[in-house]
């Protein structure tokens, strides 16, 4: 999607500060941390980083998008060797993320949540993947649950049966180990030691090799679920290869940033979810609107929208104990798409 622009001068809130650690050298490794209204999560991930550094030298790139909770103001006083760039109005993922692209100046170029907690020997295990698999675009960590469990961070490209039998899918969640499900996602049926090619790798935890970005460009603005899914379809598509790589471990805390309420994030999730997936078939698989499976495509999202609505609504009134008539249900649902 964009082509990456040319190094802007600062905004008034950066902080270039020292632009590598372990400066002896130019950084291979530029890692890019996109935060919004994190300040703790944040903390913790910069943390990590500098507990479990990779052997070569590195960046870091922090790109707050227009934060109201002082993660700035936090990044400057705990961690000045990090680079910060402050947005002065949010951006979103997408745009967040190619600011940094544009000038990190690392061989690699690693997208990592705020959310995360980065292990020992992960950054140096997909550094050393990547120098060693040249025809690999890009590399993905296994990501896990605080309580170590796998996350579902690695899976095949979106279509057709990933909406059945995909991770939010609710027959995947009763029958969590159908052959379906096992097929979609592939930490569900791969040997979960040796590292495979996938046709997406989750971007909470994603190595870049510079060469696919500066063909393909950044990141597509226009989503933020389906952007991983986006720019690993993307890399394939120019004759790369993505990789999962189960011996890098990432903790991947799933922290919800933002000041949105947990009702109006949820609703935001579905909305976008939905949307994004839209844009994905619009764009890779259905290049015309006069497609027979456009209307296919419509009419699967949104009967997929409306259920997801409703399931929404009715757990918020399971937990508050509240039993409702269908129609009165309709009505709900309703008033939740008005906010």
């Amino acid at each position: 999607m964009p082509a990456l622009q040319a190094a802007e001068a600062p905004s008034p809130g950066d902080s270039i500060g020292p632009m590598t650690h372990r400066e002896t050298a130019p950084p291979v490794l530029s890692i890019i941390i996109a935060n919004y209204n994190a300040r703790a999560a944040l903390a913790g991930c910069l943390a990590s980083i500098e507990t479990n550094p990779p052997d070569a030298p590195y960046e870091v790139l922090v790109v707050d998008d227009a934060s109201a909770d002082g993660s700035a103001d936090m990044v400057r006083a705990r961690f000045p060797r990090v680079r910060l760039l402050v947005n002065e109005r949010n951006l979103n993922y997408g745009g967040t993320n190619n600011r940094a692209l544009a000038v990190a100046r690392g061989r690699y170029l690693y997208l990592l949540n705020n959310d995360t907690v980065v292990s020992s020997g992960a950054l140096d295990d997909m550094m050393a993947f990547l120098e060693r698999h040249p025809r690999a675009g890009a590399v993905g960590s296994r990501l896990v649950h605080s309580d170590g469990t796998v996350q579902a961070s690695v899976k095949s490209l979106p279509c057709a049966g990933a909406a059945i039998f995909g991770a939010r899918s609710f027959i995947s969640k009763l029958f969590p180990n159908n052959r379906f499900t096992r097929k979609h996602l592939l930490h569900l049926s791969r040997d979960g030691r040796q590292p495979f090619t996938a046709g997406l790798v989750s971007g909470a935890s994603l190595m870049i090799r510079r060469e696919v970005v500066e063909r393909i460009g950044g990141l597509d603005e226009r989503l933020f679920y389906h952007s991983d899914a986006d720019y690993c379809r993307r890399i394939w598509d120019a004759g790369w290869e993505v990789y999962y790589l189960p011996s890098a471990t990432v903790i991947h805390l799933d922290h919800q940033g933002g000041s949105m309420s947990t009702r109006k994030r949820r609703l935001k999730g579905i909305v976008e979810f939905h949307r994004g997936s839209y844009i994905y078939f619009r764009k890779h698989d259905l290049r015309s609107v006069w497609h027979p499976k456009h209307a296919v495509v419509v009419a699967a999202l949104s009967a997929r929208f409306l259920i997801s609505l409703l399931l929404q609504v009715a757990r918020e009134l399971t937990r508050t104990g509240v039993t409702v008539s269908g129609r009165r249900l309709m009505m709900k649902v309703v008033a939740l798409v008005q906010i």
